[in-house]
């Protein structure tokens, strides 16, 4: 390898570093700038085939906002009604749960902590307060140090929530301009590589485009799989608690396991070790049984090629080093990452170092 290569490899690097150094210490205020990116790349497809029908393109943009907001509002209206029928139904539940929560945790609480559980809210008052008037007073100054802190996230919190009223506008400008924002990213390629990006940034929109509209309408079908099961056997909570599982879901099995957990919670405050509970579980088994080897397949085929293992490792390191701001970056980051080494995997192959042979050894000389 020449210095002049070894030289632009090394300036590459220099400027990818420099890059994720940016994005590091900006990851908060990059956060709605990556959002509404995600989104227009899904809802670019969907304003071309509008614009197809003779539409001007923010016409087709207008007209697909107005039809995503008549079908969240829609689909909102109705699980609101639906999450506002099961709430009323576990508040009016609830003192009968607490009651089977108490008599089953009282005797363990008393024989194995000698604590005795207060059996109304009253006694419960009482017991806070004799134990608060019981504290010494310097003890509470890691107590409100911790408020202060909470305090200090809590307003970068509000910040961060008024930043994500941007993200629409930034949409709306980021979808009609998404094909001058390709041209752009294209003319600073360099010409003596541009087809061999241009060729590899395809592959990584197959992979991508594959991965998140297929992940999304496979959270769909498996946040209303969940429910129906739940309701069938008659799990409190079972609209919500689907659902919310469904959204998990797009982190890979994390959105069964939450359901599960929630839906065990619910079946033991419900009716304690009962058939409901094995009955709720096998909700889930079914679900995921059906997702693995019917929708997954039929929805995304073999385009994708991201395991869940390397999807679930990509989020994991990209929450730990950006964040939220990670999470969002991580399948793309991995989709990106996939292409190119499989092309550096295919570069090794052919390369002389794999395919030169060992010498054949010379036989030992025999002595006479």
């Amino acid at each position: 390898m020449d210095s002049k290569r070894i030289w632009r490899i090394g300036v590459i690097i220099v400027i990818l570093l420099l890059v994720f150094g940016l994005l590091y210490a900006l990851r908060n205020a990059f956060l709605p700038v990556f959002i509404a990116l995600v989104l227009a790349y899904i809802l670019d497809p969907v304003v071309h085939r509008l614009e197809a029908l003779k539409l001007g393109r923010t016409s087709a943009i207008l007209i697909l906002a107005a039809l995503s907001i008549a079908v969240i509002a829609g689909l909102g209206t109705l699980l609101a009604i639906q999450a506002q029928r099961e709430t009323v139904t576990l508040y009016q539940n609830l003192p009968g749960y607490l009651a089977r929560v108490q008599d089953k945790a009282e005797p363990i609480a008393r024989e194995y902590f000698g604590v005795q559980i207060p059996k109304t809210l009253d006694e419960a008052l009482a017991a806070l307060k004799d134990q608060v008037s019981k504290i010494n007073p310097s003890t509470l100054k890691p107590v409100s140090g911790f408020v202060s802190g909470l305090t200090g996230k809590t307003i970068a919190l509000v910040g961060w929530l008024f930043s994500l009223l941007i993200i629409p506008i930034l949409l709306f400008y980021f979808l009609r301009d998404f094909h001058d924002l390709q041209d752009l990213v294209k003319s600073y390629l360099p010409a003596a590589h541009r087809d061999y990006a241009l060729a590899k940034f395809e592959e990584v929109d197959a992979v991508l485009g594959a991965f998140v509209r297929g992940q999304l309408t496979v959270c769909l079908i498996l946040g209303l799989l969940y429910s129906a099961g739940l309701v069938a056997v008659g799990v409190d909570m079972a609209v919500v608690i689907g659902m919310l599982a469904g959204i998990a879901f797009i982190v890979p099995y994390f959105g069964t396991v939450v359901g599960i957990v929630l839906a065990t919670v619910m079946s033991l405050l419900e009716n304690g070790i009962s058939w409901q509970l094995p009955a709720a579980w096998a909700v889930f088994a079914v679900a995921q049984v059906i997702e693995t080897y019917f929708v997954t397949p039929r929805i995304m085929g073999k385009k994708v090629g991201l395991k869940p293992v390397v999807i679930i490792l990509a989020i994991l390191i990209g929450a730990n080093l950006l964040g939220f701001l990670g999470i969002l970056i991580a399948v793309p980051t991995a989709a990106v990452i996939k292409v190119f080494l499989k092309d550096a995997v295919q570069r090794y192959k052919q390369s002389s170092f794999f395919l030169e042979k060992p010498e054949p050894k010379s036989p030992p000389e025999q002595k006479p």
